[in-house]
């Protein structure tokens, strides 16, 4: 039997001992996958076991370990179709919602440490929202770049807001949905590529009327805008609609001049300053679209094709033109253009990234980095999967449920690293490092069990106070102009006496100054009469334009709710509470307190609910969870830091506590021997081995007891709990 021929019935032998792929679209991508391996002439992975492969569709599905209970579940059942209904039960949970929020909030950059965390938390609720529903790709990238409005609208303005400077955000927009890095045509012609600077202008003339200062409310009177004749624009040429419209603005900017006639500058100044501190809480919490807001060369600007402060007109880079269809704007002639199935950069990169998520390297690597020649590893399935994407309308949840059910992804995992510039055949999924959300999520169940009920709970302090965001704002448009010059002359008084009095203590400070004197105190007790002048203005005017009640509830402002206040957090059965003795009972105490009082500590809620990013030096960034200030800039790169925390800091401690699921599973074993067991079965979903139980016998002998703590540490910190077999 000649080589070629030995490898097909080696591969026919190894599929028959696999169970049969569920779905017809499986068995395609696994037919197109062994005619690359008999090509290449390489042998394919052996089959995972059950209690492999029960922990890696845990992990890879829903970012976690699975409890004892639940791989026990599978690893007894003799269903032929379980695997296929474990994955559907894992695709429809919270738990895939958190885990996909991690991946895509890395991707995104997600951050609550920027200037407007507000709208930073209603973006990542938004964001889980839009994972949960299994919102189709094409119309959640639709979703993010034609948002508009404030964020009691949606939560998606925080697309836009992430990034201050819209030259840089175009760059991550197309990076991240066309996998394409233009960021060094920003300043230059791209030196390894054939963009242009000039045809980066042309991209960012689609989004530059985008506009995230939030200025709230104009003190100026307006007219109400005419209504455009939509039937007779789109009769009209372009050079005829851009003339109408040029008529149309200058009808509007005469009307408003009439209007302004009747308000003194002097009464506007007023309103400016008496709003000055009022409109703070809406700073940072609105988009709004400007058509027509076209992008300028900058002065700097050196190529022939164009001048220094030329007006820039919306260009496609490549792929298809697009068409600004009558009634749109140009912004959402760009969402058509990125989000269409013409546009193959689109397609191709998010099944790349899928494949990448399901299997551990994509098919085209890097994900983002593709240029006209790049070629993907087996042309033939990238081709297939990106017709896979198309029919399956870009549901991602449906694509990934096809990979998950290959008979490829269930062999064992290639533990050989895939050198740099060589063809990986994909013979099994790559054995690759939990990520830090992992870990943490991990910890969290062996710590709480299964909390993924918990994940998606809506942040009702958050949304009353949007609530009353937008009723100030509405109550400040439906005022005017007229409206809140009145209040500001009914409060002219009083801020000009508070000014007076800001005024003399500054004479007074610069008095003792002059003379030579300590000013420190005075300084301080300066700032602290401005501040406390400043929020009594704010309070009557906010009480003037609202009401005492209303004004009330917007001063709170907003803070977060802490995880103690979460209603589905895990409580230990009270059963349980009263079985332990009193040492361990105030060992539980010391605990609880220690963990209400620091989220990173308490191991109660998954990575998803916790800081976005986490802070550094808290677990989570230790284990290398990306600091969201580049595209997937996250690390699983060991350290030494790594091993201590495992080994010295609280999570011993709290998988030791008598509360803690571990703990209290290990309670139910009879004997060391059968604890030990038991870790076996809630790190690593599996007994140990022959070998290992050998080992693990003669621990017992010498350590007693203190084997359990011996073994928990030595599991933990091994490669068998932090990889993905």
């Amino acid at each position: 039997m000649n080589a070629p021929r030995l490898l097909v019935a080696c591969f026919t032998f190894s599929v028959a001992s696999l169970h049969a792929a569920a779905l017809p679209e499986s068995q395609k991508i696994d037919e197109l996958l062994a005619k690359g391996w008999e090509k290449a002439g390489v042998k394919v992975n052996p089959p995972a076991s059950d209690e492999v492969l029960v922990r890696r569709l845990y992990l890879d599905i829903a970012g976690r370990i699975p409890t004892v209970e639940e791989a026990a579940a599978y690893t007894k059942s003799s269903d032929p179709q379980k695997r296929a209904k474990l994955i559907d039960t894992l695709l429809a949970s919270d738990g895939h919602t958190s885990h996909m929020f991690n991946y895509w909030a890395d991707i995104l950059r997600l951050s609550d440490n920027v200037k407007g965390r507000l709208t930073a938390e209603a973006y990542e609720e938004w964001l889980k929202k839009q994972i949960k529903a299994n919102v189709p790709y094409d119309q959640f990238v639709k979703n993010l770049l034609t948002t508009d409005g404030g964020v009691w609208d949606s939560g998606s303005i925080g697309f836009w807001q992430r990034d201050e400077n819209k030259l840089d955000h175009l760059a991550y927009t197309v990076q991240v949905f066309l996998g394409t890095s233009i960021v060094c045509a920003q300043c230059h012609n791209h030196p390894f590529d054939k963009w242009t600077q000039m045809d980066y202008y042309h991209m960012a003339a689609f989004t530059n009327g985008m506009d995230t200062r939030s200025r709230g409310f104009e003190t100026k009177p307006q007219k109400p805008k005419q209504q455009l004749d939509k039937k007779l624009l789109a009769s009209m040429d372009p050079k005829e609609r851009r003339e109408y419209m040029k008529k149309m603005q200058a009808g509007e900017k005469s009307s408003v001049k009439t209007a302004e006639a009747s308000v003194s500058r002097e009464d506007m100044q007023k309103v400016k300053q008496a709003m000055q501190d009022v409109m703070k809480p809406l700073r940072y919490t609105s988009a709004e679209w400007q058509e027509g807001k076209l992008p300028t060369l900058p002065h700097d600007y050196q190529y022939k094709d164009g001048k220094p402060g030329e007006k820039v007109v919306a260009k496609a880079m490549f792929g298809p033109e697009a068409v600004q269809k009558p009634g749109q704007t140009t912004l959402q002639s760009f969402a058509d253009w990125m989000s269409s199935p013409e546009n193959p950069r689109f397609t191709t990169v998010i099944a790349n990234r899928m494949w990448k998520k399901a299997f551990g390297i994509g098919l085209i690597e890097p994900v983002d980095e593709l240029t006209d020649s790049t070629v993907a590893s087996n042309p033939a399935l990238m081709d297939y999967l990106s017709e896979l994407m198309i029919e399956k309308q870009y549901s991602l949840k449906s694509f990934l449920r096809v990979l998950y059910n290959t008979d490829t992804y269930q062999r064992a995992a290639t533990t050989q690293e895939v050198p740099l510039g060589e063809i990986y055949h994909f013979t099994g999924p790559i054995l690759r490092r939990m990520s830090a959300e992992q870990i943490w999520d991990s910890l969290v169940t062996l710590s709480k069990g299964n909390v993924d009920d918990a994940v998606d709970e809506e942040n009702t302090r958050l949304h009353q106070y949007l609530d009353d965001l937008s009723m100030f704002l509405g109550t400040i448009k439906a005022k005017g102009a007229a409206g809140l010059i009145e209040i500001a002359r009914a409060n002219a008084d009083k801020l000009a006496a508070n000014q007076k009095k800001v005024e003399e203590m500054k004479a007074k400070l610069a008095a003792v100054k002059e003379k030579g004197g300590d000013t420190t105190a005075e300084a301080r007790a300066l700032a602290r009469e401005s501040q406390q002048l400043r929020r009594e203005t704010e309070r009557d005017f906010l009480v003037a334009l609202l009401g005492e009640e209303r004004a009330a509830d917007l001063r709170k402002g907003y803070n977060p709710p802490k995880p103690t206040q979460q209603t589905k957090r895990p409580q230990i059965d009270p059963k349980q509470l009263a079985s332990m003795t009193k040492e361990q009972r105030k060992e539980f105490v010391k605990n609880f307190q220690k963990g209400s009082g620091n989220k990173d500590v308490s191991l109660a809620t998954r990575a998803s609910e916790q800081p976005s990013p986490a802070r550094p030096g808290t677990f989570l960034r230790t284990f290398g969870q990306s600091d969201r200030e580049q595209i997937q800039n996250a690390s699983d790169d060991a350290s030494v830091p790594q091993a201590l925390t495992l080994l010295n800091g609280p999570v011993s401690d709290i998988l030791s506590s008598p509360a803690s699921k571990l703990n209290q599973d290990l309670e139910k074993a009879p004997g060391t021997p059968q604890k030990l067991e038991t870790l076996y079965l809630a790190l690593l979903g599996r007994k140990p081995s022959a070998d290992e139980k050998g080992i693990l016998d003669s621990v017992a002998r010498e350590r007693g007891d203190k084997a359990v703590a011996d073994v928990t540490h030595a599991l933990i910190t091994g490669s068998q709990f932090l990889f993905v077999q």
